[in-house]
């Protein structure tokens, strides 16, 4: 009986293939498990990207289309990454001293009153939490660089990102519009709390909010491009038939092209039974910018969000708006209660203006700090991203983050665009995921100015996974131009 002959690995699945299947594992499943904000998750996660991805990137070094990918604005991220590690790494008291007056201050009185004789600690008061931070920054950029590398080797990738952003997406809708037909439900195996809204697999509203304002957006660019006939059999329709045409024609569009508006309508209605008011209107931000940026006609943008409003009002009053008219009913007392966490928050950055207290570090701190609120009451987060991320990295690398972030939307902003001006058919699917993907990240940044989603892991690759479909429009756009 002659024996078994088995392919090489080698040949029946590629390195770059096996690449590819860990990309998509990664951003499928990732926002699945509380969104990874578990430390032993988000450790599997980077250890996924690190090892996995980083070691693809090793061994395909030499193939690399580096100018496409490693650029020089990627500097600012690789010295955030170098700061956070040197704000965890234990340091002379004599050094504190000098560049954290008030951390020195407290390590004395530590001393003092513990009996104890610290000679070095570490800038971050929580310095195995910056650490981490640190590492799992570092998998973004291998992640991002991977990603970026696939799709300029393969664009026929980007449909399949689409794909899996909206499935993701889908099911974190569903899942919280189940939530709220049945209040029992809870999350995963924790049980449910009275009252609470729509958060599908992610513990805090916020959060889950501002993922599916990253999601659906992407459903929609995938339902515009999924139909390439979509502007011509509208327009014989209307012309023909007038309303029972423009129906027919829609009628007729294919089976994914519903699927992905089916998808986006589903995840905003989710979205609107979150509660989160800062999600609510980062989404009515999001209409803007798409109606703004999408390369299609004003007939088609304004039809589609027709749609959507009708199937929102539907669905909507079936489940019922009276949560959400009382939510922003009181939207004035919980935006002074922000504005007084704000502002007792400005004492902690003054007094660590230089260097920062460390990533997930304001909790420590918060009971000294945040005076007039009770004693039994304890902020972990600031509610704004930018402050608390300047209270964790001082105000020098804060700043030159945020310039950072801002160049970055000028420039991709103006290429953009450019690009939809004129669509070229080749295209056509990095134009349209690109644009959609400079609006989700712009309602992305909008949100953080009040509420921490950044600091859900799940919403930080995603965002990533945003910024790599940013940077192929842009890449495509200077060829075209030069």
């Amino acid at each position: 009986m002659p024996a078994i002959r088995f392919l090489p690995f080698a040949e029946f699945l590629s390195l770059e293939k096996a690449a590819q299947l860990l990309l998509f594992f990664i951003l499928a499943t990732m926002p699945l498990l509380f969104g990874a904000v578990h430390p032993v998750v988000q450790g599997f996660y980077t250890i996924l990207i690190l090892v996995g991805l980083g070691g693809w990137l090793l061994y395909a070094a030499q193939e690399w289309e580096w100018k496409g990918v490693l650029r020089s604005w990627m500097l600012v991220p690789l010295l955030l990454v170098v700061y956070l590690a040197a704000q965890s790494l234990p340091l002379p008291l004599s050094v504190i001293e000098w560049l954290s007056p008030v951390r020195a201050s407290r390590i004395a009185m530590v001393n003092l009153l513990a009996k104890t004789n610290l000679t070095s600690v570490s800038l971050s008061e929580n310095g195995a939490a910056g650490l981490q931070v640190a590492i799992f920054l570092f998998s973004l950029l291998l992640y991002y660089m991977a990603l970026g590398t696939l799709l300029r080797r393969d664009k026929k990738r980007i449909t399949t990102i689409l794909l899996i952003i909206t499935a993701v997406g889908l099911f974190e809708g569903l899942y919280g519009l189940l939530q709220i037909m049945n209040p029992q439900l809870g999350i995963l195996w924790l049980p449910a709390v009275s009252g609470k809204a729509a958060t599908g697999t992610i513990i805090y509203k916020n959060q889950y909010a501002m993922l599916l304002n990253m999601c659906w957006p992407l459903a929609f660019a995938g339902g515009l491009l999924s139909c390439e006939s979509i502007s011509d059999s509208s327009h014989r329709g209307s012309q023909k038939k007038g309303l029972r045409g423009r129906l027919l024609s829609l009628a007729a569009l294919p089976v994914q092209t519903h699927f992905f508006f089916l998808s986006a309508g589903i995840m905003i209605l989710a979205l609107l039974f979150s509660f989160s008011r800062g999600g609510i209107l980062s989404m009515l931000l999001l209409f803007f910018l798409l109606y703004l940026f999408m390369p299609v006609s004003r007939r088609i943008k304004l039809g589609l969000m027709g749609l959507l409003f009708v199937f929102l009002a539907g669905y909507g009053s079936f489940l019922g708006f009276d949560g959400l008219v009382r939510r922003f009913s009181s939207i004035d007392e919980s935006g002074l209660t922000r504005f007084h966490i704000y502002a007792s928050s400005l004492p902690m950055l003054r007094d660590h203006w230089l260097t920062g207290i460390g990533p997930d570090s304001f909790k420590l701190l918060s009971g000294i700090y945040l005076k007039e609120f009770p004693e039994n009451l304890l902020f972990d987060r600031v509610h704004n991203d930018y402050l608390e991320l300047a209270i964790e990295i001082g105000l020098p690398m804060a700043l030159a983050c945020c310039v950072w972030i801002v160049r970055g939307i000028l420039s991709a902003g103006k290429k953009i665009r450019a690009a939809c001006q004129s669509v070229p058919e080749e295209n056509q699917a990095a134009v349209f995921a690109g644009c959609a993907s400079f609006c989700a990240l712009l309602g992305f940044l909008a949100h953080g100015l009040v509420d921490f989603g950044w600091r859900l892991p799940a919403n930080s690759l995603f965002a990533v996974t945003l910024l790599a479909l940013i940077s192929l429009t842009r890449d495509d756009c200077s060829e075209n131009h030069s």
